[in-house]
């Protein structure tokens, strides 16, 4: 467990504290490095979390490996993409086609893409045909939060959780109210400007706010030109309480669009999720909740030899029950996907539909948490799927915590590796896993440090192999992937300090060689200070070579990355940002065009200024 700040465990938290909370029902309160203004405590608040376990917990609670990334962080750190913000977090590995809105992947504890969650609000974002989501699209300067669970989160969420599960938050109107505008630019011709405004009476909260960026971009190859990317954005929140009714019920939108431009093209996208869920107290012991969420991933591709447009839209439905008994709790519920694909492309079907069935506990037996939970599957493409999990948490003493846990996941095959036609297998069954993990935190006053030891084994890995010609996908291939990650942090007067170093062993049991394009090791340090009006920081990201393609014969060069950042309070309602990226002009890349015999550039220096303006 950890935070860009700190947290305290505790024991359960107390049955009226916690709510039904999944997605857009829930943000945390307060950031894992805030200070009580009450007591005027210095020590760190407890943060709540909603991924792991799907309703509202105290971080130190939780005995899942999950890492929180708060608004301030964001704030002060300016990533131009989702990918700035994760890259180096405990388990986090990344590779880019270039900057600025070029095709990335994500790789949590050594799986691929394909293989860990994109939640946004509690809505599935993914592509049906491709299987992965479309981490460059999402805009970090609308969100407020970011949950990262690490290990399989199948017997939850279904399939493809099989790394772990990325959830961003967007902000709530009773967290952020009155009217807020920045603008901002820098190096690359980056420009960026957005408004919004939050607020509310009693029983009812709005949000609303449109961003844009875009940017001239950079060469991807040596003496090419630059690609640019654009990207405007725009999100709206409703929520509404009627008093003392036991009923809340809230909508939220988040939409991406814009360009992005690469090596022989370029590509216009759509990137939007949105839902709307209803909750109700049946009792002080019974709470229940529907969601209904829809998620779209839409590009249209232009390319010298043509355009080619893949559209895909995942419809769903969610309802969950809570039954608050004492110290335990028991959850169970139901959900119901309708995946889409509209494309220029023939797929040799369409759609499909998935069934899904869950339960999972929280248990309090002797000062031991045991946490079981199953979950059943029932897809019309590929057939039914158990997964199930067991998780214990065992206080050592009042600031030492022991965890271990198993659990099963699976990754659905995609439209492609399904129906593209001449070139896909019906008979494709879906990768499956199994992971073990222990772990063990320590929490003090105002430090705290974490070590988390894991092992997952896929079986029925999906792969290309030559048949007649044709690349077509098998169930041939065999993964193991062993880790260590460990984290620690401190929050002391003005200084804020968090560290993470991860040790990843990804390697396919056929061959015996590294999983492409993922690294071993990886460290992250950050640190923050603010004296008066001023804040002062930096990140460095440290991360060993990796290996482009499954051969292990195309090797790229590890690289250590330094982003400062400075900021400066301007009276109440003012704030002015500046970050310098990348500080030591470093050559590095994450990936490469082997067909092409290029690697993909990255952004060299960049300074960033930003101008903020909201009310307090």
């Amino acid at each position: 467990m950890t935070g860009t700040g700190l947290y305290r465990p505790s024991a359960f938290s107390n049955p009226s504290r916690r709510s039904l909370a999944l997605g857009i029902g829930a943000l945390a309160l307060a950031g894992p490095a805030s200070v009580s203004a009450q007591t005027g405590d210095a020590g760190p608040l407890d943060t709540l979390v909603v991924t792991p376990t799907l309703t509202e917990r105290l971080l130190g609670e939780i005995d899942v490996s999950t890492t929180v990334i708060d608004a301030l962080s964001i704030d002060r750190q300016q990533p131009r993409e989702l990918a700035d913000l994760l890259r180096g977090q405990p388990g986090i590995d990344s590779a880019s086609n270039g900057g600025f809105g070029k095709a990335t992947s994500l790789f949590l504890r050594g799986t691929s893409s394909t293989q860990s969650l994109l939640l946004i609000d509690g809505i599935r974002m993914t592509s049906a045909t491709a299987g992965a989501p479309s981490w460059q699209f999402v805009p970090p300067q609308l969100l407020d939060r970011v949950e990262i669970v690490r290990g399989p989160r199948g017997v939850i969420y279904g399939a493809d959780a099989v790394g772990g599960v990325v959830q961003a938050f967007t902000r709530r109107g009773d967290d952020h109210s009155g009217a807020r505008a920045r603008v901002g630019a820098g190096s690359f011709a980056m420009r960026e400007y957005g408004a919004g405004f939050g607020g509310g009476t009693d029983t009812v909260s709005v949000q609303a706010e449109a961003s844009h960026f875009e940017t001239d971009g950079i060469a991807l190859q040596p003496g090419g030109d630059r690609k640019g990317y654009d990207n405007t954005s725009l999100f709206a929140r409703v929520d509404t309480r009627p008093t003392d009714s036991g009923f809340n019920a809230g909508l939220t939108l988040l939409r991406s669009q814009g360009n992005t431009e690469f090596v022989g093209g370029d590509t216009d996208f759509v990137h939007q999720s949105l839902a709307g869920r209803a909750e109700y107290a049946i009792n002080d012991m019974w709470t229940t909740r529907v969601l209904l969420t829809e998620g779209r991933d839409e590009s249209d591709t232009f390319q010298s030899f043509g355009e080619s447009r893949f559209d895909t839209r995942s419809r769903s439905g969610q309802w969950l029950n809570i039954l608050d008994l004492g110290a335990h709790e028991m959850i169970v519920g139901a959900d119901y996907r309708d995946d889409v694909v509209r494309s220029t492309t023939e797929f040799n079907e369409t759609s499909r539909d998935n069934v899904g069935i869950f339960g999972h506990a929280l248990i309090r037996a002797g000062g031991v948490d045991i946490q079981p939970a199953v979950r059943w599957d029932d897809n019309e493409a590929y057939g039914s799927e158990w997964t199930g999990g067991l998780t214990l948490g065992v206080p050592v003493d009042a600031r030492h915590r022991l965890r271990a846990s198993v659990g099963t996941a699976f990754r659905a095959p995609t439209f492609n590796d399904l129906y593209f036609p001449g070139f896909s297998n019906p008979d494709v069954e879906p990768e499956s896993s199994r992971s073990l993990e222990a772990g063990i935190t320590g929490s003090y006053d105002a430090w705290y440090w974490d070590l988390a030891v894991y092992q997952t084994d896929i079986d029925d890995l999906i792969a290309l192999n030559v048949v007649d010609g044709l690349f077509l996908p098998f169930n041939v291939d065999e993964a193991r992937i062993r880790g260590l990650e460990f984290a620690a942090g401190m929050a002391r007067d003005a200084w804020t300090l968090a560290l993470a170093y991860s040790h990843t062993d990804p390697v396919d049991t056929t061959t015996g060689n590294r999983l492409a394009r993922r690294t071993r090791d990886s460290l992250r340090l950050e640190a923050d200070v603010d004296h008066g009006p001023w804040s002062l920081g930096a990140t460095a990201v440290v991360q060993g070579f990796r290996y482009d393609d499954a051969a292990a014969t195309e090797r790229l060069g590890g690289f250590g990355l330094l982003n400062l950042r400075a900021g400066r309070e301007l009276g109440e309602h003012w704030t002015l940002r500046v970050t310098l990226d990348n500080a030591l002009d470093k050559n590095y890349v994450t990936a490469r065009d082997s067909f092409n015999d290029f690697d993909f550039q990255q952004p060299g220096r960049a300074v960033f200024v930003r101008l903020s303006y909201a009310q307090r």
